[in-house]
């Protein structure tokens, strides 16, 4: 009893090695489940064969649409890696040749892992490549509920047809996403170096985080120095937008060999700590616990 057959015109090995060892999970439940290859033409066949015997079709039955979703899955993300892959090429390489190859590499590999659920995105990325794959997957499993016959590339040209715009508003997300993080990184380089070749005002610089997120400079003394490093920057420190570019401006100018961060718990911007980390990282503490960070919460210190 043929459960599917599979038709390729691009390498399937991968493909067979998956779909055997699905094959060997059923056999673990007591289904025998075989596999063929055959080729037709140019086509390459893989057909999955149950054993007609009473006891094999009735336990296959109770696992029948788990193996139609698993299926499913594998010819996705078969179609992303032999096919997609190929149209993202073209996409990166006709509307952003001015990236290296080297970056255009890195945009393809990220956009192949999006599309397989293995890469990190934005929410509205994520969502566009969600709602991509959730509609092919459905597609892919309602074509199988009706026909135990699928050639990849039939399959591709007239039931996915419609993705291409899709796929290029994914592309065109990542890319975006990739620049920016990439300029990020090179003006955070830029900054290290600055750092680096500043003479240090202060040997140790005590930031504390308050528990309303203002923050208190002190100098490796415990003297508060808050007026003075704060000084050309802004005369009137408040919580907004500015105050966290603040402190970091301040602490590249005066460049301190060492930071000591208390009461991080207390932060009204992540992104501020996660920049000072990349910009000091050793010259960086995050304090988890001394008196100064046991009295935060319950004094205001002067």
């Amino acid at each position: 009893m043929i459960l599917l057959s599979i038709g390729f015109s691009k390498d399937n090995k991968e493909f067979y090695d998956r779909l055997n060892e699905l094959c060997q999970y059923f056999k673990e439940k007591g289904v025998n489940i075989a596999l063929c290859e055959n080729k037709v033409s140019n086509m390459n066949y893989i057909k999955c064969v149950l054993k007609e015997t009473e006891k094999d079709i009735k336990v296959f039955d109770s696992f029948s649409e788990m193996f139609y979703i698993y299926v499913s899955n594998l010819i996705y993300e078969y179609i992303v890696n032999y096919y997609d892959s190929i149209s993202i090429e073209k996409i990166i390489k006709n509307n952003y040749d001015f990236l290296s190859n080297e970056d255009a590499e890195i945009i393809k590999e990220k956009c192949i892992m999006a599309l397989n659920g293995t890469g990190i995105f934005t929410q509205d990325g994520i969502q566009l490549i969600i709602n991509r794959k959730n509609t092919i997957l459905k597609l892919i499993e309602e074509y199988l509920d009706e026909n135990k016959e699928l050639i990849i590339d039939g399959f591709i040209t007239f039931r996915l047809r419609n993705f291409s715009n899709d796929l290029k508003n994914i592309v065109e997300k990542i890319t975006e996403e990739y620049i920016i993080e990439k300029e990020y990184s090179e003006f955070i380089k830029l900054l290290k170096y600055f750092v680096d070749i500043q003479e240090s005002k202060y040997e140790v610089v005590n930031v504390i985080i308050q528990k309303d997120g203002n923050y208190l400079i002190y100098d490796k003394q415990y003297k508060n120095i808050t007026s003075d490093f704060f000084e050309d920057f802004s005369s009137d420190i408040k919580i907004d937008a500015t105050i966290h570019d603040m402190l970091i401006s301040a602490l590249i100018t005066f460049a301190p060999q060492n930071i000591v961060i208390h009461g991080v718990e207390n932060s009204k911007s992540q992104e501020t700590i996660e920049t000072i980390k990349n910009i000091f990282s050793d010259r960086l503490k995050i304090c988890s616990g001394c008196e100064i960070c046991k009295s935060i919460n319950n004094i205001i210190l002067t």
